[in-house]
């Protein structure tokens, strides 16, 4: 049974344990093995919980809503109960995203893959029987920073709303969820710590660079500032591009080398039989018919290029 401290607010109590039900979080996971959580233990286990859990009453008992890894910690510990805040009772999946948000994000303790992710859910959870995925976030966000007239109200309070509680701008939303295009391997190391969130963003705004995976293994075995980065994943961009259309073998080349073909068919005249010469009739029937074909359509004159590279008429 909950027991009241001793202060005369009724929201906060000891909880035991067993009366908290803990669904998914917003956080992906919380390593236990990390020297952070060991610090977490020892720190409660010689001052105890300085801080309650969040909960809100669901059925006969209560839903963590922030503090998961206070409660885990608690749990290892063995001990039998632990601070609780009780907050009247939420069932919106959005209003409780909101909540782990706003503690998550005030306590700096969320990491940028977790946030993205986060940001997603609450305004899909607004927007449950839509189906939005993250492109299309991603498009009315857009749309909100160019115009805001050109998304509904309902979007538009939505996009606000986040923005608050986060406290980001919804350029900044943007970019944050980005994040969450780049493949996992890349999320994992923003998660880790080992590719900055900055450098995230620069991939996550390049994703279509021919040497995407390649300079990613290269900067994580030696890291390069931002600027650098950048001018990595965009050279391709700078590159001259290859001429659309190649300049055309000249027709005396074309011409020298059915001369050579007649010479050799000339020199080596027993060796073939009257259905090779046949075939080698048809098949130039055919290719005389295409020519005169294409010659129909020639031009009387084709540009070619001056000195400066640019075309000039032929005369």
């Amino acid at each position: 049974m909950a027991t009241k401290t001793k202060t005369e607010s009724q929201e906060f109590l000891y909880l035991p344990l067993g009366s908290i039900i803990v669904e998914e979080q917003i956080r992906s996971s919380i390593d236990t093995t990390s020297e952070s959580f060991k610090a977490l233990v020892e720190s409660i286990r010689d001052k105890g919980v300085l801080e309650p859990v969040l909960v809100t009453p669901k059925d006969d008992k209560y839903l963590l809503l922030c503090g998961e890894r206070r409660y885990l910690a608690v749990q290892k510990l063995g001990l039998e109960t632990i601070p609780a805040r009780i907050v009247n009772e939420i069932t919106q999946r959005d209003e409780i995203l909101a909540y782990q948000l706003t503690e998550n994000l005030q306590r700096e303790d969320l990491n940028p893959i977790d946030q993205a992710k986060g940001i997603l859910a609450y305004i899909q959870a607004k927007h449950p029987d839509q189906g939005y995925n993250l492109d299309w976030v991603m498009s009315e966000i857009v749309s909100y920073n160019r115009r805001i007239e050109d998304v509904s109200d309902e979007i538009a309070d939505t996009v606000s709303a986040i923005s608050e509680i986060v406290g980001k701008s919804t350029r900044t939303l943007l970019r944050t969820i980005s994040l969450l295009k780049l493949v996992p391997k890349i999320q994992e190391e923003i998660r880790a710590g080992k590719l900055p969130v900055s450098q995230g963003y620069i991939f996550a705004a390049n994703l279509g660079s021919p040497d995407f995976f390649t300079i990613f293994d290269e900067i994580m075995e030696a890291p390069v500032t931002n600027a650098k980065l950048e001018k990595m994943l965009t050279a391709y961009k700078r590159r001259k591009p290859k001429s659309a259309s190649p300049k055309p073998i000249p027709m005396t080349k074309r011409v020298e080398g059915l001369h050579a073909m007649k010479a050799s068919i000339e020199t080596r005249a027993g060796m073939y039989t009257k259905n090779d010469f046949q075939t080698l009739i048809e098949e130039l029937r055919g290719f005389l018919a295409s020519i005169e074909v294409q010659a129909q359509k020639a031009p009387e004159t084709v540009p070619v290029e001056k000195p400066d590279g640019k075309p000039r008429p032929q005369v």
